[in-house]
């Protein structure tokens, strides 16, 4: 199936960024299997064993074994006229890279089989063996889906409440030396005990985010990054 909205909601956001950022490096993709049932994984596991063609999975339907039947990747096509599976200047390496740069997991760095236009959110690995052992089944997992937030990249938003500006996703000593500021920033931020909060009700545009633990966090233009989730609260609106 290719419908992305069938995916983990981080990786649907994922994709939203991998897509611009190939825009900006003149890599045109496309979006090809997505989610897969038990059944079409199963099919797919056949061919090259019991039906006839090469063998293009390891992973059983039956037994859960795929990263598509979770919902946690995709895979991705030459979009541009070229051949969609054309990899002479190596397109899929460099869209890999691109993918890798933003969080993802790449199947090109899989050993066997090696799995050019496989990506995938790695927060558990590079097997579903930590998902089966933790919920069961792909049914179980889903039904965690409706905690997690969504947040586009591109979109404005604006703070809810104050926050610390931070260099880095997450709580540590990462946060901001308001005197390090720009002194367009500094009229969005006051100063607490040194550091740079950034005010209520300021508008900022995401340029990424990621999630650490069960919080959110969304980088800025200036590369700053504040809690877009936090505690069980949507931080932003």
């Amino acid at each position: 199936m290719r419908n992305v909205n069938d995916l983990h909601p981080d990786l649907q956001q994922k994709i939203t960024e991998l897509k611009q950022l190939c825009e900006k490096n003149g890599l045109r993709i496309g979006i090809g299997e997505c989610l897969r049932t038990a059944k079409e994984q199963d099919a797919l596991y056949a061919q090259g064993r019991t039906k006839p063609g090469k063998r293009v999975t390891n992973a059983r339907g039956s037994s859960y074994s795929s990263q598509h039947q979770w919902g946690i990747a995709f895979d991705f096509y030459r979009n541009d006229a070229k051949g969609a599976y054309d990899n002479s200047d190596g397109f899929f390496q460099k869209t890999g890279a691109l993918a890798k740069s933003i969080g993802l997991g790449w199947g090109g760095d899989w050993k066997s089989p090696v799995d050019l236009p496989h990506l995938y959110l790695p927060a558990w690995g590079s097997t579903p063996a930590a998902l089966k052992q933790q919920y069961g089944t792909p049914e179980q997992f889903r039904k965690t889906w409706a905690a997690y937030p969504v947040f586009t990249p591109g979109k404005s938003y604006v703070t809810s409440r104050a926050c610390y500006l931070r260099s880095s996703p997450g709580t540590g000593s990462n946060k901001v030396d308001y005197q390090s500021l720009s002194g367009t920033l500094k009229v969005k931020c006051r100063q607490m005990s040194g550091y740079a909060v950034f005010r209520k009700g300021r508008r900022f545009r995401l340029q990424k985010m990621q999630r650490v633990g069960k919080n959110v966090w969304g980088q800025m233009k200036s590369g700053y990054w504040v809690p877009l989730y936090y505690g069980g609260k949507v931080r932003v609106k």
